[in-house]
């Protein structure tokens, strides 16, 4: 199997689970009573964190790649 065509499907899953992740926040946030916001912000931190690293990582694959 490719490897490129794998990580493209990596990148994929961690865009649609992002999408997921967005519609429970806005679902969380218009119920109140389930969490307080900050701990809502502390999950985006997290995953938008880890999703930074995974891009950071896979671009510097595909640019080590072409030299």
């Amino acid at each position: 199997m490719d490897r490129v065509r794998v990580a493209y499907d990596v990148v994929r899953a961690y865009v649609y689970t992002l999408l997921l992740v967005a519609g429970a926040t806005v679902v969380w946030l218009l119920a109140p009573e389930i969490a307080e916001a900050p701990q809502v912000a502390g999950l985006w931190f997290a995953v938008g964190g880890f999703g930074v690293l995974v891009l950071v990582t896979f671009l510097l694959a595909q640019y080590a790649r072409h030299v």
